[in-house]
C-alpha cells in the first residue's frame, strides 16, 4: 500500500497538470479576445498582447475641428434638428479616416470653443462635463459601436437567431418522428435500411456539396432566402439527431407504447405525450449541438446569402477583413458579440448536455 501512494500522487499531479494546461489553452484566447476588443486598431497592429489604453484612457484626448463637407455622415437627423454643431475628429484614434467623429452642439459650448475654426485643436478636458462623459463612453465602446453600425451586426444577429431556432426546431421534430418510427414500429428491416441511409448522410460535409446545393437552390429560386438556408441546415442536422434520438428512444420500454395503444392513443399522441417527455435529455443535447453548429457555420451562408438581409453573424465578422485593410478592433468586438451567446447557452445547459450524451447508453 505504501508503494502505491507515490504512484497515486504522481498520477493526480499529471492529471491536474494536463487539466490546468488544457483550461489555460482554452480560456486564455477568450480572455485575450475580450480585452483586445477594447483596443484601437493601431494598438493591435503594434502590440497585440499589451493591455488596452488608447480607448480607455481618453480624458485628455486631442481632437481636430473639421469641415462639415469632408465626407462626414451626421449621427443625427439634420432636418429635425437644424441646430449648429461643431464637428471634431480624433487626432490619435484613426486620424483623418472619419471614424472617430463627434458632433457637438455649439450652444452648449463656451464662447471660446464656439469660435474655433477648422484645423484648430481642442482637448476633451476643455469640453463641458456631460460632453466629456458622452465622448468617454463612446470612445470606450468605439469598436462595438462601429461593428454594430457599420457592419450591420444587429440584422445579422437576428438572422442567426432565425436560422438557429427554426432549423433546430425542425431537426428535433423530424428526428423524433424518424427515431420513433425506426425504434418502436414493426418494420425492422426497412428501419435498418433507412437508418443506414441516414447514417451515410452524416458522413457528407457541407463543403463537398456546396456547389450542387447552390445550383439546386438557384433552380428552385431559394438562394438568398431564409427558407432555403433553413432547409439546408435542417437536412444537414438530421443525420446526427436521428442517430442520437434512435439510440435513446430504443432504450424506452416498449410496454409503455403498448399500454398507450390499449388505452386508445394514436401514434402521434404516443409520440407527443410519452416519447417526447421521456426523451427530453437527448432533445436538449440535439438542440444544443444543432443550434451551436448553425450559429457558428460560415461557408454555407456565405455562398447562399448574397444580400445583407440574409447574411448571418459569422459573415458579419468576416466582413471587416479585406485585401487592403482589416479592422481588427471591430472584428474582435464582433467576435465577442458572436461568442457570448454560445458561452451562455453552454454554461446554462452543460449538465443537460452531458445527460443527453450518456443517456443513449441506458437500456430499459
Amino acid at each position: 500500500m505504501k508503494m502505491d501512494a507515490p504512484k497515486r500522487i504522481a498520477g493526480k499531479t499529471i492529471a491536474y497538470v494536463v487539466l490546468i494546461s488544457w483550461t489555460l489553452i482554452t480560456v486564455l484566447p477568450l480572455l485575450w479576445m475580450g480585452y483586445s476588443s477594447f483596443k484601437s486598431n493601431e494598438e493591435l497592429i503594434t502590440n497585440i498582447y499589451a493591455p488596452p489604453k488608447a480607448l480607455l484612457d481618453n480624458k485628455n484626448d486631442e481632437y481636430v475641428v473639421i469641415k462639415p463637407q469632408l465626407n462626414v455622415t451626421p449621427d443625427y437627423d439634420i432636418e429635425k434638428d437644424p441646430r449648429e454643431r461643431l464637428i471634431i475628429e480624433s487626432a490619435t484614434i484613426s486620424p483623418e479616416r472619419r471614424l472617430m467623429v463627434h458632433f457637438l452642439l455649439k450652444e452648449d459650448l463656451s464662447a471660446e470653443l464656439q469660435n474655433v475654426q477648422p484645423g484648430d485643436h481642442i482637448y476633451v478636458s476643455q469640453l463641458p462635463k456631460d460632453m466629456q462623459r458622452e465622448i468617454h463612453w463612446k470612445t470606450v465602446f468605439f469598436n462595438y459601436r462601429s461593428a454594430i453600425s457599420r457592419g450591420g451586426l444587429g440584422r445579422k444577429f437576428i438572422n442567426s437567431l432565425i436560422y438557429s431556432i427554426t432549423s433546430t426546431f425542425l431537426v428535433n421534430l423530424f428526428a423524433l418522428m424518424a427515431a420513433f418510427a425506426m425504434s418502436k414500429m414493426q418494420f425492422k428491416k426497412l428501419a435498418m435500411i433507412v437508418g443506414g441511409v441516414i447514417g451515410l448522410g452524416y458522413l457528407i460535409s457541407i463543403n463537398s456539396l456546396i456547389i450542387p446545393l447552390f445550383l439546386l437552390l438557384t433552380k428552385v429560386g431559394l438562394t438568398d432566402t431564409h427558407i432555403g438556408i433553413i432547409l439546408v441546415y435542417t437536412a444537414f442536422g438530421l443525420p446526427l439527431a436521428v442517430m442520437l434520438d434512435t439510440q435513446f428512444i430504443s432504450g424506452i420500454p416498449y410496454s409503455l407504447v403498448e399500454s398507450a395503444r390499449i388505452d386508445g392513443a394514436g401514434t402521434f399522441k404516443i409520440l407527443m405525450a410519452i416519447i417526447t417527455p421521456m426523451a427530453t435529455p437527448v432533445i436538449v443535447t440535439v438542440s444544443i449541438l444543432t443550434a451551436l453548429g448553425i450559429w457558428n457555420e460560415f461557408l454555407l451562408v456565405l455562398v447562399l446569402a448574397s444580400s445583407e438581409a440574409t447574411k448571418s453573424l459569422p459573415v458579419g465578422v468576416f466582413s471587416f477583413s479585406s485585401l487592403t485593410s482589416t479592422q481588427l478592433g471591430w472584428q474582435l468586438a464582433a467576435l465577442v458579440v458572436a461568442t457570448l451567446p454560445v458561452m451562455i447557452v453552454y454554461f446554462i445547459f452543460q449538465k443537460r448536455l452531458a445527460e443527453g450524451v450518456v443517456g443513449g447508453a441506458i437500456k430499459g
